[in-house]
């Protein structure tokens, strides 16, 4: 039915009255009927389920609380008064970072693996999951970039401190750790806005169930080909990936040359 209503749609077109805006306009209405007969209760094959349910539902669970244990035992060992320097502030700030990663990582990716396999935490997969996605994904994406700097920053920190003792004496000061763990998390989270437009969520009522279930899904911002190939390729690599490995490539290459 879905076909016929597309072959409706594109049949009422002379090939030579159309241009590019009258497909993109067909493309819409495809991904529009597709996303609106999309079911919630549609799942992957059991091999993928099972996978999942290793990968994400028991290791990434298990790994996170070790994890959050760590971050816990650092955070408290570095915060004594007598450990206080620069570069333990800088480290104190990434644990919280990487914390709050876990955590969002663990709902996003840990606790959705478990149900599609093993049919527990029905509630949370249809219920609270779908609600706070919107939210819970560009916190994760604004403490993974986060994350990523503020190693950076300390792997900086540390060559100053090592190969430039004189200079490390101004540069790698408690002050400007502050100074750069702020403008760190203002940087990500600046980043990482139009991460709150790429989702939306689809309700459906399931007699079955008796109830009214909910599922996350990609909105039509982050289908946009333009944002795609801007915004999720070519800025991710560039941030994520080429300015990290350059700004610490560079001060390397250039102590081994001089």
């Amino acid at each position: 039915m879905i076909t016929k209503d597309i072959q409706l749609v594109t049949s009422y077109s002379p090939l030579n009255n159309t241009n590019l805006s009258d497909y993109q306009t067909i493309d819409n209405v495809k991904t529009s009927i597709a996303s609106d007969s999309f079911s919630c209760l549609e799942l992957q094959s059991d091999k993928i389920n099972f996978f999942r349910f290793i990968t994400n539902g028991v290791l990434l669970n298990f790994v996170g609380v070790f994890g959050l244990m760590g971050n816990m035992i650092s955070m408290i060992i570095l915060s004594r008064p007598q450990m206080r320097s620069s570069i333990n502030y800088l480290l104190i700030g990434l644990a919280r970072i990487d914390t709050g990663l876990i955590i969002t990582s663990m709902l996003l990716f840990g606790l959705p693996g478990i149900y599609p396999y093993s049919g527990s935490l029905f509630n949370y997969y249809y219920k609270v999951y779908p609600h706070i996605a919107g939210l819970v994904y560009p916190l994760a994406t604004i403490m993974q970039t986060a994350s990523v700097y503020l190693t950076m920053t300390v792997s900086l920190e540390r060559y100053v401190a090592v190969c430039h003792p004189l200079r490390a004496r101004s540069l790698c000061t408690y002050g400007r750790a502050r100074i750069y763990l702020v403008g760190i998390v203002i940087f990500s989270a600046l980043y990482n806005i139009p991460r709150f437009w790429e989702g939306k969520v689809k309700s459906e009522w399931v007699g079955e169930y008796n109830t009214t279930i909910y599922c996350p899904m990609q909105s039509t911002f982050r289908d946009n080909e333009i944002y795609q190939t801007v915004y999720i390729h070519w800025l991710y690599l560039i941030c994520m990936y080429l300015l990290p490995f350059l700004s610490l490539g560079q001060p390397v290459l250039s102590s081994y040359f001089t």
